[in-house]
């Protein structure tokens, strides 16, 4: 992608007359390089090569390669030297120059024909301005000095050439420096160390069985421990489940399950893990837009596996026949089944399920659950990672984890009543859908209509659930009613205003939180949504009090909080806005029991006391019956049945 975006930004700034355009070419490769990914900064730059080659001959791809190689200084002396990388860049970008510079005058030299046309005709050019000065006026002495200074670059071509060029290249690169210095300081490119194995034991793939003594994982930078003292074994066949709260270590283990070398302790297996190779281990995760890389369901399957064979795959998955959908245009729980059957497909020894039936409904969460007991009934060794007890009750074997150790099985907590929500004494509608249509790709071949005539009215302080199966269109529906979408026909009105015109009015909470947190800390994110003009700690710290968190967040860093953590720092960015809607997309999804009454007793609290109107997309029902009075059914993108009314 990075190499595509440098081959075109090369292309079109050749036919910009502004020399200074040039260094938006170099900035795609300097952020690769300041992650420190030399084999991704190689890969772009010849593929912006090969493309700018394509498309704009050699002399594109020459200055491709130029300004790949400023970009990759830039990045690295950012990421190596930090303060001190200006001074780096400068000296880096000198030797270069003076290298390009003699290249470009011994060629010059070399093809005396060439050299001789570009200085005729600069010599013409520069003689025809100098007649103009004179027709307009300019003293004899003004004109024959413009003469001799023709005469002299003429002659001393090969010095004020290569002056120019050393002078261009450092100039590039101290103002590509300093772009880059001002994008990176307000974006949240991360330079730290990978939570995945950095470095691939060498030869087959051999990970069962595997037995962990004694291992502890502490994160770069962490004042505790993630994981202390774990000891387990996996053998072939067996089915693993992983269960235990919110940030109590279950993705940190399966990591070290996946090759993470540990901080301590011992890992001990017959060869290498082999993550993602055929025979070896294989991960899907909670969100699996990560995994899918191919255009098409079919192209992703096949996507570095040589024989696969893609109706029997997809069907065991329950994607039959879906192999020429578009993956842009699957639901979140299709895209879920299609990672499974792409780990599926390389065959493994050993399959690591983290979180996977968190966006998937009743129906296909037990099917994904009946599927991965089958695999590990033909032999592969599967691990689940998830909160909930009736799927862990599938497993052979159920491992607890509690703040990084494992512990005995708790005992189960008392249910407490539900409170059911009333629907509104005195509905006033705030959110009006007419006849919506959405379709993807419209006008095109690959056209998908995924909402059809979808009318629906929200009144202010309602509680709404809209359910559905996977692909039934529930996603596009909150996109529409967020304004995110503006749809293919018909009108999403609040209170007569289209929502895709508006800014704020309604706040929306993504599935995959993450997504929607742009600043490396808690205050600076949710500052920077409310609008304010600096970073407000005390705000913030009341903010975070609204959604039931610590203050102790407040300069907590993004990367480091847990899934419920960052879908509760989310909402609360959004309610800083005051929006009139407030429309959560799963937002139960990946949440321990404990922090799914949590939030729903958050979101009761927001509908009833401070009456924000609440449209709650979601597979999971359980609880849901506190925050919404009524349920809409969406079933092949349309609305089949309402559930409960609002009270006139």
């Amino acid at each position: 992608m990075f190499g595509s975006l440098t081959a075109v930004l090369t292309v079109i700034t050749g036919f910009i007359p502004i020399g200074i355009a040039q260094v938006l070419v170099a900035l795609p490769i300097a952020f690769l390089a300041a992650a420190g990914r030399l084999r991704a900064v190689v890969a772009a730059t010849v593929a912006s090569g090969v493309v700018a080659l394509v498309a704009a001959g050699p002399f594109a791809v020459a200055t491709v390669f130029v300004l790949a190689g400023v970009g990759a200084l830039v990045g690295y002396a950012e990421r190596r030297w930090g303060r001190e990388a200006v001074f780096v860049v400068f000296a880096g970008a000198l030797p270069i120059g003076l290298l390009i510079a003699a290249l470009v005058n011994g060629l010059l030299l070399l093809f005396a024909q060439t050299r001789v046309l570009l200085l005729e005709a600069l010599a013409s050019s520069m003689r025809g301005t100098a007649r103009a000065f004179e027709a307009a006026g300019a003293g004899e002495d003004f004109v024959r000095t413009f003469e001799q200074t023709i005469d002299l670059m003429v002659r001393l071509w090969w010095v004020w050439i290569g002056s120019a060029v050393v002078v261009g290249i450092v100039g590039t690169a101290l103002l590509c420096f300093g772009i880059f210095r001002l994008v990176a300081a307000r974006s949240t490119w991360s330079t730290q160390a990978a939570e995945w194995p950095a470095h691939v034991r060498a030869g087959e793939p051999d990970p069962l069985p595997l037995a962990l003594r004694m291992v502890t994982y502490r994160y770069p930078d962490a004042s505790a421990d993630a994981l202390t003292d774990i000891d387990l074994t996996i053998g072939p066949g067996e089915f693993v489940a992983v269960v235990g709260r919110n940030g109590s270590g279950k993705s940190t283990l399966a990591r070290i399950l996946a090759g993470l070398e540990p901080t301590a302790g011992l890992v001990d297996r017959p060869g290498p893990a082999g993550l993602g190779q055929p025979g070896g281990t294989v991960t899907v995760f909670q969100h699996p837009e990560s995994q899918v890389l191919g255009r098409t369901v079919e192209e992703d399957l096949r996507w570095g596996v040589d024989d696969v064979d893609v109706e029997s795959l997809l069907a065991r998955v329950g994607l039959a026949g879906m192999g020429d959908r578009a993956t842009e245009d699957l639901s979140g729980g299709q895209l879920q089944r299609l990672a499974l059957a792409g780990a599926l497909a390389r065959r493994p020894a050993l399959l690591i399920a983290d979180e996977i039936t968190a966006m998937v409904d009743a129906d296909s969460r037990a099917a994904l659950i009946a599927l991965l007991a089958a695999v590990a009934r033909d032999g592969t060794a599967v691990v689940l990672v998830t909160h909930l007890d009736d799927e862990a009750a599938v497993a052979d074997r159920v491992v607890h984890l509690d703040a990084g150790r494992i512990v005995p099985a708790p005992a189960p907590s008392p249910d407490r009543p539900a409170v059911l929500a009333a629907a509104p004494s005195f509905p006033q509608p705030v959110l009006e859908l007419r006849d919506v249509t959405y379709t993807y790709a419209d006008r095109t071949p690959w056209a998908h209509t995924a909402l059809r005539d979808v009318s629906l009215t929200v009144c202010r302080g309602e509680g709404v659930l809209v359910v559905g199966a996977n692909g039934s269109g529930k996603s596009t529906l909150a996109w529409i009613m967020a304004g995110l979408y503006r749809p293919t026909k018909g009108t999403c009105l609040l209170q007569d205003t289209p929502t895709a015109d508006l800014r704020g009015d309604v706040g929306f909470v993504f599935q995959q939180a993450r997504l929607q947190l742009q600043r490396p800390t808690v205050a600076e994110e949710i500052s920077d949504v409310a609008g304010l003009p600096h970073t407000d700690r005390h705000y913030v710290a009341a903010v975070l009090h609204r959604v039931g968190l610590p203050p102790e967040l407040v300069d907590r860093p993004i990367d480091r909080l847990s899934g419920g953590e960052m879908r509760r720092v989310a909402l609360a960015a959004q309610l800083s806005r005051t929006p009139r809607v407030l429309v959560l997309d799963e937002p139960l999804a990946g949440l321990d029991v404990p922090g799914r009454r949590e939030l729903v007793s958050i979101l009761a609290h927001l509908r009833t006391v401070d009456h924000v109107t609440i449209v709650v997309i979601s597979h999971d029902l359980h609880g849901m019956e506190e925050v919404c009075s009524r349920t809409v059914v969406l079933d092949s993108g349309r609305i089949v049945e309402q559930i409960g009314a609002v009270t006139e």
